[in-house]
């Protein structure tokens, strides 16, 4: 069994291990990378919102360590911090043991230890804010973060990048939040395991956690929709990303306020809503084409920017029907164009295949099964224990 070290950029670090997470490669075969991105609330930092940064980057990458790298579970994952005071007891290591647990279904201990670095002096962030609003670029984030300031008053927003949407971002805050003295932080770690990505969501909560610190509030927005917040697995075999699970939520509340001293609210406005309900409530449904749902992220500046065949391309192509707002351009319009009929916006000579309508015939399925009463025996128990 492999035991990993999370030494980040620490000088001395009292633990040894077979497996490292660096912040500076030394090109050997036994590490990986692990980094963490403050943006412009570098300078506000304390070691324990350092260490929390860290810590969650840290199980991010523990998961593109197995699934990306084909590793087995370690069998101890020490990870070095300089707020030993705060992150370093059972009751810490018991919650990211139990974290794990959760999202990636394996038994791996967890040890805090002591670590040498470079003494944090923190300062204020100037203002007074009543919450942070995640910002992601999509739908639900674009019209969460306006119902946060009506609610709460002054709201900034944390975007985590580890993927492609930080052009998205900045063409929303610019045309559409600054003019409402409303601004986007821009924290991230490292590029994550390819395809789903069970611990983004603890990676959006933390951070979104220690920027609410810093803001000197303690109320974090998190507006995804019902269908994305509580999505269980359908069958036997499938495969969900808990973003904003309760179980997940409730274990990172516990891990912010054991560290922080503080109980964290997650405001999550849209909950209960649809997609087209949410959308229904956007302040700013004109900029509704510039967001993004899909998969695949490469295209999202493009004339074309969504696939028009994933799951979230589906949803939220059905939602903006239903509102009656206009949507952005799709590449394979599954809904209203056939199989042979060309995909545009992408390399020449591309056709829609049988395989691209797939994700839409199982989305009418289950739905026609609701409506039928005629869910199967797996997925019908999987939402009962919702």
């Amino acid at each position: 069994m492999t035991a990993i070290v999370v030494t980040r950029g620490m000088k001395e670090v009292a633990a040894t291990g077979d497996y490292f997470f660096r912040r500076y490669l030394k090109n050997t075969s036994n590490e990986s990378l692990v980094r963490v991105s403050f943006g412009d609330l570098a300078r506000y930092v304390t070691a324990v919102d350092a260490d929390l940064a860290y810590i969650a980057a840290a199980l991010f990458n523990y998961e593109h360590f197995l699934k990306d790298l084909s590793n087995p579970p370690a069998e101890r994952i020490s990870i070095a911090v300089r707020a030993l005071d705060k992150l370093g007891n059972s009751e810490v290591e018991g919650i990211l043991h139990d974290l794990i647990s959760f999202l990636l279904k394996v038994d791996t201990e967890i040890k805090i230890v002591a670590a040498k670095g470079d003494l944090l002096i923190p300062r204020k962030v100037p203002g007074q804010f009543g919450s942070v609003s995640l910002f992601s670029g999509g739908i639900d984030s674009l019209a969460g973060i306006a119902l946060a300031q009506e609610k709460f008053g002054p709201t900034h927003g944390v975007f985590v990048h580890h993927d492609g949407l930080g052009g998205i971002v900045s063409q929303l805050e610019e045309t559409r939040l600054k003019p409402l003295n409303m601004h986007i932080h821009n924290m991230g770690t490292q590029t994550g395991p390819r395809g789903l990505q069970q611990m983004r969501g603890l990676v959006y909560m933390v951070f979104g956690g220690v920027a609410a610190d810093l803001h000197n509030t303690t109320n974090i927005v998190v507006s995804e929709v019902g269908h994305t917040m509580f999505q269980p697995e359908l069958t036997a075999l499938d495969e969900v990303t808990l973003t904003t699970h309760p179980i997940l939520v409730r274990l990172t509340k516990d891990l912010l306020r054991r560290a922080l001293d503080k109980e964290f609210t997650y405001y999550e406005p849209f909950s209960n809503l649809t997609k087209a309900e949410a959308i229904a409530l956007c302040r700013f449904k004109d900029a509704i084409p510039l967001t993004n749902s899909c998969r695949t992220t490469r295209w999202a500046l493009s004339g074309v920017s969504h696939c028009g065949q994933c799951y979230g391309c589906l949803v939220r192509r059905m939602s903006c029907f239903v509102a009656g707002v206009e949507d952005a351009k799709y590449s394979a319009d599954v809904l209203l164009r056939g199989v042979g009929e060309e995909v545009i916006g992408r390399r020449s000579g591309l056709t829609i295949d049988v395989s691209d309508l797939d994700n839409l015939y199982g989305l009418l399925r289950f739905a026609r099964d609701i409506l039928d009463d005629r869910l199967d025996q797996t997925a019908a128990l999987k939402i009962r224990a919702y």
